[in-house]
């Protein structure tokens, strides 16, 4: 327990302020001795002393307080042994938070850790604003990131897996062989949970089928029965790990990846037309060249003068005729690719997805003379299964793309590393960092609106439809006698309305709710409301 204001303030236990002042660079000095009855104890043998063999004066690194530099002075005092028959004839005083010999207080190497995993602060700029060096920063931040990373991970449904350049690779020469050994692959091959709770699940170096099957083996058996689909890019080495470790595991591959081979390929094919025709690159005023962004746009999406751009673009000659035909294989395979329930709001069958991709097939069948064409009806030929199933799951490799978004800005933000353990440790840390902050926030399921309007009281409710429904009557009939001039006992008040008023009555509301800021359901009550002002009997 603190005993006075100022030692409750600093905030370490067994050690009491004597005296504070500015420092001459502006930080602050602050004095203290020590305030703990256990510090007069010999770490060894546990004796207590009371034999005092000199005072002596340390300087332990601290926090900042308000921004500005603490210059700490610790007072304590070097006792003797009283036990003789101990090793250890003196020792000096210590704290839990300032064991002996540590020249840090415990609280700045938490704050040095919290900088770096939990803002995504480099250790070097840690470092720099705590006033230590760069081992010890990155040492407190590994301390604190290896029990977290260390925890195995939960059994995840869905599995990802992309690679991950990590910079340039790194060889030694094997002096009794003379050849270059790896030291640091270039690549690594990254594990996630498309279900996005996790983050990253783990890293492995290199990217051949041989690294990502031993990382796969490395998980317990109940952890790999558990996943049920692997999503993967385009990459056989991926698809042969999979089915090596994961047999009984749905293969499918990422459709953002098919469609941007479709587009690849209408790009060479454009390439290709424009440098046989003019024997050079295409250039800005070449008509080609002008529409380059629109071949690569969805058909969904183009306007109707786009559209007419390109037809009277491609409809020239035979050379714009291999444009279009390219262009046409691509909507044709994203028509395919479109059945998923994303995009129709419901689940396809197999057996329309292979008919789509078949009218694909026959299309390039057809065309077969534009090489690039028929090179991608081979691939999406080769990878139909895949392909099919992603269609049908409808699950997509968009969390491991955007995992590998943060590993890259991650190593931005270091300049680069030099030790692929570092990197996979920041890189996991930063890439899981999300997940870590939702597990530490309330687990209610009740759904709440953050931004929004608050809530109408439920006092407030009923004289604002019945003053809304009163000021709106007039314009109704109006409105009415105007669109149905065969009712003209509306004005009189007739004892039931037709489904014809009672739509226009819906549609005023409506009008009214939108004006008053009224939601859905207070519309619906202020339409009932106004059906019983138009059908009320008329005053006498």
């Amino acid at each position: 327990m603190f005993e006075d204001t100022a030692s409750a303030l600093f905030g370490v236990e067994g050690l009491q302020v004597t005296g504070v002042q500015a420092a001459p660079d502006g930080g602050i000095e602050v004095w203290v001795v020590t305030d703990c009855q256990a510090a007069a104890a010999c770490p060894d043998c546990g004796t207590v002393s009371g034999r005092v063999h000199e005072t002596v004066v340390t300087r332990p690194r601290d926090v900042r307080r308000a921004g500005a530099a603490v210059d700490l002075r610790w007072v304590k005092l070097r006792r003797k042994c009283a036990n003789g028959e101990c090793p250890r004839k003196t020792f000096t005083e210590w704290v839990p938070d300032l064991p002996p010999r540590c020249r840090i207080t415990a609280r700045l190497r938490e704050q040095a850790a919290h900088e770096v995993a939990g803002r995504g602060i480099p250790p070097a700029e840690a470092a720099r604003h705590a006033g230590i060096s760069w081992p010890v920063a990155h040492g407190a931040f590994a301390a604190a990131a290896d029990p977290v990373l260390g925890q195995p991970a939960s059994p995840v449904a869905h599995l990802g897996l992309d690679e991950h350049r990590r910079g340039r690779a790194r060889f030694a020469v094997d002096e009794r062989t003379g050849d270059y050994a790896v030291l640091a692959d270039r690549w690594h091959t990254c594990f996630s949970g498309l279900d996005g709770q996790q983050g990253l699940l783990g890293q492995v170096e290199g990217r051949t089928a041989d690294d990502a099957a031993y990382r796969l083996a490395g998980a317990t058996p109940a952890w790999r029965d558990a996943v049920r689909v692997v999503c993967i890019d385009l990459c056989s080495i991926y698809a042969s790990a999979v089915r090596r470790m994961l047999p009984h595991a749905t293969l499918t591959v990422d459709l953002f990846h098919v469609v941007q081979l479709a587009v690849k390929t209408v790009g060479d094919v454009r390439r290709r037309v424009v440098r046989a025709r003019y024997g050079r690159r295409g250039r800005c005023g070449d008509p080609e060249y002008g529409i380059k962004g629109l071949l690569a746009r969805n058909l969904e999406n183009l306007s109707s003068g786009q559209f007419t751009k390109i037809l009277d673009t491609l409809d020239r000659d035979r050379y714009g005729q291999e444009i279009a035909a390219a262009w046409i294989g691509k909507e044709k395979l994203r028509d395919a690719l479109n059945l998923r329930a994303r995009v129709t709001g419901s689940v396809p069958c197999e057996r329309q997805v292979r008919d789509r991709l078949f009218s694909f097939y026959d299309w390039c069948a057809q065309h077969d003379d534009i090489p690039e064409l028929v090179t991608l009806a081979k691939t999406v030929s080769r990878w139909e299964d895949q392909i099919a199933a992603a269609v049908i799951t409808g699950l997509t490799n968009a969390t491991s793309e955007s995992l590998n978004r943060l590993a890259k800005l991650e190593a931005k933000l270091a300049y680069g590393f030099r030790n692929p353990r570092n990197q996979r440790r920041s890189v996991r840390i930063a890439c899981t960092r999300g997940s870590r902050r939702r597990s530490r926030t309330a687990t209610s399921t009740e759904t709440r609106t953050v931004t929004g309007r608050k809530p109408i009281p439920a006092n407030f409710e009923g004289p604002l439809i019945e003053q809304a429904a009163q000021e709106s009557v007039h314009g109704l009939v109006e409105y009415v006698k105007a669109h149905l001039p065969d009712h003209h006992a509306v004005a009189g008040g007739p004892p039931q309305l037709t489904p014809d008023q009672l739509q226009l009555v819906r549609t005023v509301a409506e009008r009214e709710a939108r004006r008053l800021d009224i939601s859905g359901k207070r519309a619906g009550l202020l339409a009932d409301a106004m059906v019983g002002v138009l059908t009320a009997p008329p005053a006498s």
